[in-house]
């Protein structure tokens, strides 16, 4: 066979001739000359054949230019197919090895059966090349997304590392001020004792010496009478200073020492305690939604996991909530957290069972929907005067941003480190992370974003218009892919995906929760009224244990098992 270094026209070659070759025949693997060339389009049993230039030979694949056209064994050209055994054979192979064999194709009869298939083919092969390349981008983008998610938790937990220092330290502080202010007034207080002995001390010491000078005195100047006379007074003034004396010198010359006895689980403490905190990795099962073309033949790719039957899905009631207030939006939170969006007083927070546990001030006097951002944080939409979107760090309750929106927002979701958001005016705006740049991705004719409420997955949006009554499906270019209307479902409200991308609805004015395909061909009603929907505005799927969370506009939340 040919090689790509061969540039000479392998017919002059066999007549010893070296010639530089123009073009090659894929049919006879020969390179020819222009003469040879011209010879070749005028041979009867070649002149059907086709040639190529050697600039566009170079640029077909190894395995192509490595394709043989005979035997390996005997030296001539292959002619049949053996199905039995997937082999190309010449004459002499099917007299050696394939004489049983009953399956046996000529290749003629074969090329011309697969040439209408030729191109279908190659579309195929080519389409999963595109859906391989659409997949590539998606995952770089959606690693992108998360090294920024990386470092936004990682500035995040910096933060959070030095303000758990500066609370040791400050508490650390505190305890060295307390302990040096006793310190100071242990050694005031011993210090005032000692210096009242020194100064009693000091006066009897004056008293005594007074007492020797006057004795002094009396021994030169007094009578002996006088002496006399003098001596039992004296006795009695020196006996007091005696008296005195030894009760100073009994009760108040102790020596004094100061200690620090530290508290005893400092000890513990520095025994027990080896790190200020431990920092982990999680790894969180991806949601993206990947593409992949359908090629049953080569079977190029592992079969996704089947969906679970539309028509078998069904529902469990778990527990029942009692509600403060007007919801709007709910969602459960990776931990378990049930959050409650009340249009008048901000967000509810709920234990996994529902036992109620705090209100969060979300500055807003309109919260509406609310979505899950991170292990920690929600994003709440206003639909009152403020026009924005709030952060909310649901552990401390603390808003850690704001994101002016200009226009009153309603239904949000968050994708793939972007807010998707119903606007009142302006439709369906995608929010930029991290730049937070506000992206009009479409206007939708005709629909008011008023209180509607919107879903969304890696390839697609999902919109509920209480307006018309109907629930809309976007590409992500604005583009209409399906649209759903039927007297079942009137006025749409809080609407999400599961899974299998089936779309959970709550119908406000039919009072009931309807299910409804991925392609919006199908519907059924899951729950009405006989089980407690009474106007429901929020609805919640968390893909993490299948559960469905409902919230009625007032009254009661549900939470139900999904299988």
């Amino acid at each position: 066979m040919a090689n790509q270094s061969d540039k000479f026209c392998d017919i002059c070659q066999r007549m010893n001739i070296s010639k530089p070759a123009d073009t090659f025949c894929p049919q006879c693997e020969d390179f020819l000359c222009g003469a040879c060339q011209n010879h070749h389009k005028v041979e009867k049993l070649l002149n059907s054949y086709q040639t190529i230039s050697i600039v566009e030979y170079i640029k077909l694949p190894t395995f192509i230019k490595n394709v043989n056209i005979k035997c390996a064994d005997h030296e001539n050209i292959f002619e049949f197919y053996c199905k039995t055994h997937d082999n190309l054979c010449c004459k002499r192979c099917l007299i050696t090895s394939h004489n049983d064999c009953n399956e046996i194709t000529h290749i003629e009869d074969l090329l011309s059966m697969s040439a209408s298939h030729k191109t279908s083919a190659l579309d195929d092969i080519e389409q999963i090349l595109k859906c391989l390349s659409t997949n590539i981008h998606t995952a770089i983008d959606d690693r992108k997304r998360n090294l920024y998610e990386i470092q936004q938790q990682k500035d995040k937990l910096l933060g959070k590392i030095k303000e758990k220092r500066r609370g040791i330290n400050n508490l650390l502080d505190q305890f060295e001020k307390s302990l040096l202010q006793e310190l100071s007034a242990v050694e005031k207080e011993s210090n005032q004792k000692m210096e009242m002995v020194i100064k009693e001390l000091e006066n009897r010491s004056s008293k005594s010496i007074q007492l020797q000078s006057d004795i002094a005195i009396m021994k030169r100047c007094t009578s002996n009478f006088q002496i006399f006379m003098g001596v039992r007074e004296m006795t009695e003034h020196v006996s007091s200073e005696e008296k005195h004396i030894k009760s100073i010198c009994n009760g108040s010359l102790n020596n004094v020492t100061i200690e620090c006895i530290f508290n005893d689980q400092l000890n513990t403490f520095f025994e027990n305690i080896n790190t200020l905190g431990k920092i982990e990795m999680k790894t969180i099962k991806s949601e993206i939604s990947f593409s992949w073309a359908d090629d049953k033949t080569a079977q190029l790719y592992t079969p996704r996991q089947k969906a679970r039957p539309f028509k078998d899905i069904q529902v469990e009631l778990v527990h029942r909530i009692n509600t403060h207030g007007p919801v709007h939006g709910c969602v459960i939170t990776p931990s378990g957290k049930i959050l409650l969006t009340d249009y008048n007083y901000g967000m509810f927070k709920y234990d996994k069972n529902g036992g109620f546990e705090t209100r969060i001030n979300v500055k807003s006097s309109h919260a509406f929907s609310l979505s899950v951002v991170d292990e920690t944080t929600v994003a709440i939409s206003a639909g009152g005067w403020e026009q924005n979107l709030v952060l909310v760090d649901i552990n401390s309750g603390n808003i850690v941003k704001e994101i002016q929106m200009s226009d009153w927002c309603f239904g949000i979701s968050f994708q793939n480190g972007s807010y998707i958001v119903s606007t009142n005016s302006k439709g369906i705006q995608i929010i930029r992370t991290p730049q937070e740049n506000v992206t009009n991705v479409m206007s939708v004719s005709g629909v008011h974003g008023n209180d509607s409420y919107i879903t969304s997955c890696q390839n697609f949006i999902v919109h509920s218009d209480c307006t018309s009554d109907a629930i809309i499906c976007y590409n992500l270019k604005g583009g209409v892919l399906w649209s759903y209307k039927d007297p079942i479902l009137r006025t749409p409200c809080g609407i999400t995906l599961d899974s299998d991308s089936n779309i959970y609805v709550a119908g406000s004015a039919s009072n009931n929760i309807v299910l409804i395909s991925p392609d919006g061909v199908n519907a059924r009603q899951l729950l009405d009224s006989s089980h407690g929907i009474l106007d429901p505005r929020a609805i919640y799927y968390d893909k993490k244990d299948n559960v469905l969370l409902v919230a009625n506009y007032k009254g009661s939340a549900f939470v139900y098992a999904i299988s």
